[in-house]
């Protein structure tokens, strides 16, 4: 009996091996797949990054006077910045729209101040800026360098007013979206970094268990 015992110890640290070895591997396999998961999530963040031109507002100070002007400046600002951009077929074009409609943006804006007695400046440029990530409610986009009009109204100290005009997700366009149905899903709420690699973490268990 008791040489039997003997003969079982050294089967059972066997086993407690192979099962450490097995785990180990498979954690191996799971940070790769999680790396690689990961990577490619980042590549569709940063292609919605340079398909989108976004727009900035910011007020001239957080006081209620302000921030309503903000408002008015942003639809006026919206209306003529849609008219310019609506044939644009990707974004860069509607960069090159925007760039040459900068005067008329700003007379706008100003149009829109001087309707509400405001004698405040405008100042209208293109230019890259990192924006964190935002959810909009019914979009979101990811943190990253975007190109952007950027609308400042004087001291520009405010509170921002952010949105996208191309593809035009803030002027209501229907059929408004990107290039690929990731960055769709991505953008829209309906993405799902699936882990097909915890399906293949178990199928990969099974295979060296059964």
């Amino acid at each position: 009996m008791k040489a039997a015992i003997r003969l079982s110890e050294p089967s059972r640290r066997s086993n407690l091996r192979a099962a450490f070895e097995i785990g180990c591997c498979l954690a191996l396999v799971l940070c790769v797949l999680l790396s690689a998961a990961l990577a490619h999530y980042n590549a569709v963040c940063d292609e919605i990054c340079a398909g989108t031109l976004r727009l900035h507002i910011l007020a001239n100070s957080d006081t209620l006077e302000d921030q309503l002007l903000k408002l008015s400046v942003r639809d006026a600002v919206l209306t003529r910045a849609a008219a310019v951009t609506q044939n644009a077929s990707n974004k860069e074009e509607a960069v090159r729209a925007i760039r040459d409609a900068l005067p008329s943006l700003e007379a706008a804006a100003r149009q829109a101040l001087r309707k509400a007695h405001s004698g405040q400046s405008v100042r209208c440029v293109v230019e890259e800026s990192w924006f964190a990530p935002r959810d909009y409610g019914s979009f979101r986009l990811p943190g990253g360098e975007y190109t952007a009009l950027r609308v400042e109204l004087g001291s520009a100290a405010g509170h921002n007013w952010f949105c996208v005009l191309y593809p035009a997700l803030c002027t209501g366009a229907s059929g408004a979206q990107y290039e690929t149905e990731e960055q769709n899903a991505l953008v829209f709420g309906q993405y799902e970094v699936r882990f097909a690699l915890l399906d293949s973490a178990r199928a990969l268990w099974r295979a060296v268990t059964e």
